[in-house]
């Protein structure tokens, strides 16, 4: 039935990952690059197959001291999954770059801030706390250089900001303290100044790593909801995050990159504010959202990861019928990415390859 494809999925190769120094990633006989087909979706056009999420390579890069400390590092030295050892010694976290300590909590795989001390003790008075890094004195270029190898032209290069807006704010002042001064009148003018000072400082960010690493797409980490729903409301939101978001957006943008959002929790109440900042795509979280109704919502504006029921003990015959339920759903026009799950079901997407492909030649 899908012969006619079955030489294009073939492995002609291995990408390096990011994610560990044995870990690769197949290299297909595509008719176009993985990089290019993505880009005709991001483009509004129709993709020659519809992507999945494996066809970017991530990238965490250990000069960014957040990406270290938050136990996040994917590049060609990458710290190990769970940050268990580091040369014999346990890893604790560190410092970020805005000298906030992170430490590592082993049950979770990643790192918190204890609360308790927050850097800011008054948001009136953030200048007297905070002191911006001086990205023009970090070894770009040797970074850039010892990378090389893990970052193909041929793949949009996904590359991540581990700590963004809310959590940034929240990692300075301690979450309650943050939630009040979002609703306090008298103190929502310092979280504007804190967040115009902060998009100043990543514009600078992201323009270094589109010279430096070739981004293609920053990859924004900034959680909003909890496994219950959000953590404010939409209104409060699209007061206090949405015009900063859609300015980190923009400056995406100008850089010739595209933006996109990382946040996890319960977050169907509060996802149109991602489609009025811009967003470009979103995963969202797996386990906690209705896929079907966050698609209702924005999937007309926001390129959404969607996820299947497809499990790793379905025969073919049944991971084909997920693929087709999934094609006829989503697929027909292009504008979803196939979330394969973790570990990513590559029968799942073989067979949304072939049908995609078949649907899009049409």
């Amino acid at each position: 039935m899908f012969e006619q494809y079955a030489d294009e999925f073939k492995e002609i190769g291995r990408y390096r990952s990011g994610w560990g120094k044995d870990i690769t990633q197949p290299k297909r006989n595509y008719p176009i690059t993985e990089k290019e087909n993505f880009l005709l979706m991001l483009r509004g056009e129709k993709p020659v197959w519809l992507p999945a999420m494996g066809n970017m390579t991530d990238f965490s890069p250990r000069l960014i001291p957040d990406h270290l400390v938050r136990a996040w590092v994917l590049d060609a030295n990458p710290l190990p999954m769970g940050g268990e050892v580091i040369d014999g010694v346990p890893f604790q976290g560190g410092y970020d770059m805005f000298g906030v300590y992170w430490e590592f909590v082993p049950i979770t795989g990643g790192s918190m801030v204890r609360p308790g001390a927050p850097l800011i003790p008054d948001i009136t008075h953030w200048e007297d706390y905070v002191t911006f890094p001086d990205l023009a004195s970090w070894d770009w270029q040797g970074s850039s250089d010892s990378n090389k190898e893990i970052l193909p032209d041929s793949r949009l290069v996904r590359t991540w900001l581990m700590t963004g807006l809310n959590e940034r704010i929240i990692s300075m002042m301690d979450f309650g303290n943050v939630m009040i001064a979002y609703v306090d009148e008298d103190l929502k003018p310092a979280v504007h100044r804190f967040f115009d000072k902060l998009c100043d400082f990543y514009d600078e960010l992201i323009g270094y790593y589109r010279k430096y690493y070739g981004t293609d797409v920053l990859m924004f980490n900034d959680d909003w909801g909890t496994q219950h729903g959000p953590q404010f409301s939409l209104d409060t939101a699209r007061e206090i995050l949405v015009p900063y978001l859609r300015r980190l957006v923009e400056s995406c943008h100008k850089h010739d990159m595209w933006f996109e959002l990382h946040s996890c929790g319960l977050n169907d109440m509060i996802a149109p504010a991602f489609a009025e900042a811009g967003v470009d795509l979103w995963f969202p979280q797996e386990n906690l959202n209705d896929f079907d109704k966050l698609y209702r919502l924005i999937g007309d504006k926001v390129l959404i990861g969607m996820i299947t029921n497809a499990r790793e003990d379905m025969t073919d015959d049944e991971i084909m019928a997920v693929a087709e339920d999934f094609m006829e759903k989503y697929g027909q026009y292009g504008h979803v990415i196939l979330h394969p799950g973790f570990p990513p079901n590559g029968r799942l997407e073989e067979y949304v390859y072939y049908l995609s492909r078949q649907a899009f030649s049409v």
